[in-house]
């Protein structure tokens, strides 16, 4: 295992050269100070807007990014990866001059081919393991930060030692550097944030909905599980001291428990699903997904968003913010009937769910989805398949849309489904009635998804009609 560190780089190597940062956002701001403290020579390459007039606010000259990358010997990229190749494409190719260090945050863009380099420029990673804040903290205060740093391109034959000096330059190196390639970088973060930190989020949501449900006040919920500040506080102690060191902190009780609990969550599908979502990862899938979405204007990640902004949990946060003088990030949004559907405690809605009385409310349910003008509507802009898995009875049934025509059955479509959703009759019901939110059911585990996520955020658009069916059916 190597880590470089202070006396790994030389700053001088990078003294004389004018740096020219694009873009003045949490990173560039942070990265651009830093520099300039160290006495480096800073220039910022931004667009007119409110950033460009904080760079002028902070001293730095600030031009457009094309006569910052003209003027620049190093060029370090800080802007986001789903705006980077336009703006390479435009901005940043037409100004560049040989010799010059092009210099990356991220490895996203190099890995999944969305840019072509010039062969003739040295093209580095330096790629902080901290949010922009952090890095200029953690500097201010002389404590460093973790980088990654890598080289694509060294047509100089010095690519490391800039990508170490700059690292230096930036505070990294007084608290170390691990050298990795742009695909690694990539695949790790793409895995943090795609596979780690939601199995995290679903096991948290798991345990607040189960607490909640069993009866417990939402704020000593909150607080109990994360929004004290001891779980933050205990993930600062296992980064400064490893997992198991930490266990010493609590405890014996909370040793022993821990411990002896532990085992029981070695859950073997949480595996298969990473290693799912890793392979959508380095294959590039993901990557092609992410353009398409942004293609056709990110309406799924607006929706979701949306939906999750709108989730119970959301509402309570915000309400014990206010109590406890914290501030919430979230925008306020219309909630629409959530503090009707949620109220967090058993609410059985009906006891004849035999088989026979749910077929019949089933068949007029499907009946009137057939003809509803409104999922007509819907069919003709949107090709869908979606397969209902009820259990407890067992209901196959399924809707399909496609071409203005809506076709609906029990058991299962002749075609594979785009979208298939398992659950219970009970919950089923629920949902269906407007008494539970789907979202906090898939979240708690209870309804469970196979498919396309994109398509199945199109689906909430028609969920409040296939209520309004449900229903009507039933009365």
């Amino acid at each position: 295992m190597h880590i470089f560190r202070d006396d790994d780089a030389n700053l001088e190597l990078v003294r004389n050269k004018t740096i020219g940062i694009i873009g003045y956002g949490n990173q560039g701001r942070a990265q651009a100070l830093n520099l300039h403290d160290n006495g480096m020579d800073v220039m910022i390459g931004n667009r007119p807007d409110v950033y460009a007039k904080k760079a002028h606010e902070d001293g730095f000259q600030c031009l457009s990014i094309i006569e910052t990358v003209k003027k620049a010997q190093i060029i370090m990229l800080l802007i986001p990866d789903e705006e980077m190749p336009k703006v390479f494409e435009h901005h940043i190719l037409p100004g560049i001059k040989v010799p010059c260090t092009l210099v990356f945050a991220s490895g996203y863009n190099i890995a999944f081919n969305q840019l072509a380099l010039p062969q003739t420029i040295d093209v580095i990673l330096l790629a902080p393991r901290m949010i922009g804040a952090g890095v200029r903290d953690r500097f201010v205060n002389g404590k460093g930060f973790p980088s990654f740093i890598g080289v694509e391109q060294d047509v100089s034959g010095n690519a490391r030692h800039t990508a170490l000096a700059l690292a230096k330059g930036i505070g990294s190196t007084s608290f170390g550097v691990v050298e990795v390639t742009f695909k690694q970088e990539a695949e790790l973060d793409l895995f943090t944030e795609q596979c780690f930190g939601p199995a995290f989020g679903n096991v948290l949501t798991t345990a607040v909905d189960l607490l909640l449900e069993l009866g417990y006040p939402p704020e000593a919920v909150l607080l109990e599980l994360y929004m004290s500040g001891e779980l933050a506080y205990t993930f600062q102690k296992i980064a400064e001291m490893g997992i198991m060191a930490q266990i010493g902190l609590h405890s014996r009780t909370s040793q022993y428990g821990s411990l002896t609990r532990g085992t029981s969550f070695l859950i073997p599908e949480i595996r298969e699903r990473m290693e799912q979502g890793f392979d959508d990862i380095r294959s590039g899938r993901f990557a092609r997904e992410w353009l398409a979405e942004q293609e056709n204007g990110a309406a799924t990640l607006d929706m979701m968003r949306e939906v999750a902004t709108n989730m119970p949990l959301n509402k309570l946060e915000k309400e014990l913010l206010e109590v406890t003088g914290g501030e919430s990030q979230f925008e306020e949004t219309d909630t629409g009937d959530i503090d009707e559907m949620e109220k967090f405690e058993p609410d059985i809605l009906r006891s004849d769910l035999e088989n026979d009385e749910l077929m019949k409310d089933l068949k007029r349910f499907l009946t009137f989805c057939e003809s509803d003008a409104k999922l007509v509507q819907f069919a003709e802009t949107t090709s869908i398949c979606i397969q209902y898995q009820i259990e407890k009875p067992e209901i196959p049934f399924f809707m399909q849309f496609n071409d203005g025509r809506i076709l609906t059955d029990f058991g299962d479509p002749e075609t594979e489904a785009s979208i298939t959703l398992l659950m219970d009759a009970e919950l089923m019901d629920k949902i269906f009635s407007r008494k539970t939110n789907p979202m906090r059911a898939a979240l708690s585990g209870k309804l469970r998804f196979k498919g396309d996520t994109r398509l199945a955020m199109r689906v909430q658009k028609i969920q409040d009609d296939l209520c309004r069916l449900y229903i009507k059916a039933r009365s």
